[in-house]
């Protein structure tokens, strides 16, 4: 007898039984296929990763399928995955560049979220704790719209963070990711010396500019900071707090609108300021565009 034939015959019979599986069992391998959303801020990235249930006709999912007190990874199959390539903090609570699976103790009220430094573990049976995982709790929102399948989104983001956002069935939950800033707190006066000075400026109607006006805007350096006297109307009126202009990295004359309080910047807007400048390199005026790329105001230096 051929010696390879015990082998050829194997192939063949898992050959046939592969072609009469039932259709069903063919479809169950993709009940919860995987899916991924990023997004990127100032350079830090997020990532996640996860299995996509549906309810396929369930209802009550959380406290019936799903039951209180069970420790469940928020998908199917293999855990949920979230990895940073930065620094992050999560609903307040620091978590460091890794890669983490997420769990969730899910509760009438609030949930503990654990994220598991290791990552790479399947939904049952249920995780112990050892003392490496990252835990804080959040309040889910039990009336929100009806989510066919378990979705994982951003729905807001800024210069400084973005809204990680879980959505099944009627539940929702909310997490804010607050990211480490690339722009610098803190300017030299020679770093800004050629944008100090007055400039003739015009402002176009915006939410916050209703009327369309002109005036002289004044940028001053102080507190180791690049400051500017800005109105909002044309009666004079200003910001409730001062107004100062962080540049960002490796853009030379660009610059991203901050708030101040008591000198220290506590928001960032992605309102931009662009100079132009002469052929010897001396600034001749700006422009400034919203964070819908709308143009604001347009100033001239006098």
């Amino acid at each position: 007898m051929n010696r390879f034939f015990p082998v050829l015959a194997a192939a063949a019979l898992l050959f046939v039984l592969f072609l009469v599986v039932p259709q069903t069992a063919v479809a169950q391998i993709a009940l919860s296929p995987r899916g991924s959303v990023s997004q990127t801020i100032d350079g830090t990235t997020i990532n996640i990763d996860y299995a996509r249930p549906a309810l396929r006709g369930r209802t009550q999912m959380f406290g019936g399928p799903i039951w209180w007190g069970h420790i469940w990874t928020p998908g199917a199959d293999w855990a949920t995955t979230i990895e940073v390539n930065k620094d992050i903090t999560l609903d307040g609570t620091p978590v460091p560049a890794g890669k983490y699976s997420i769990w969730m103790v899910n509760q009438p009220g609030d949930w503990e979220v654990i994220l598991d430094p290791e990552w790479k573990q399947f939904h049952l049976p249920e995780p112990k704790k050892n003392g490496d995982e990252i835990t804080f709790w959040v309040t889910p929102d039990t009336t929100a719209a009806l989510t066919e399948t378990l979705t994982f989104d951003f729905p807001t983001h800024s210069n400084s963070g973005t809204t990680l956002r879980l959505r099944f069935d009627t539940r929702e939950v909310t997490m804010d990711i607050g990211v480490q800033s690339r722009l610098p707190l803190e300017v030299t006066e020679g770093d800004v010396a050629r944008y100090v000075g007055t400039y003739r400026t015009e402002v176009f109607s915006y939410a916050w500019t209703p009327k369309p006006f002109s005036y002289d805007l004044r940028m001053y350096y102080e507190n180791h900071q690049l400051v500017l006297d800005m109105k909002l109307n044309e009666n004079g009126g200003g910001l409730p707090f001062g107004a100062g202009l962080l540049p960002l990295p490796q853009a030379d004359g660009i610059f991203y609108l901050s708030f101040l309080e008591d000198g220290k910047v506590f928001q960032t807007l992605e309102h931009m300021f662009e100079f132009t400048f002469d052929e010897d390199g001396q600034v001749t005026g700006f422009e400034a565009r919203t964070q819908e790329d709308e143009r604001w105001m347009r100033g001239t230096k006098l």
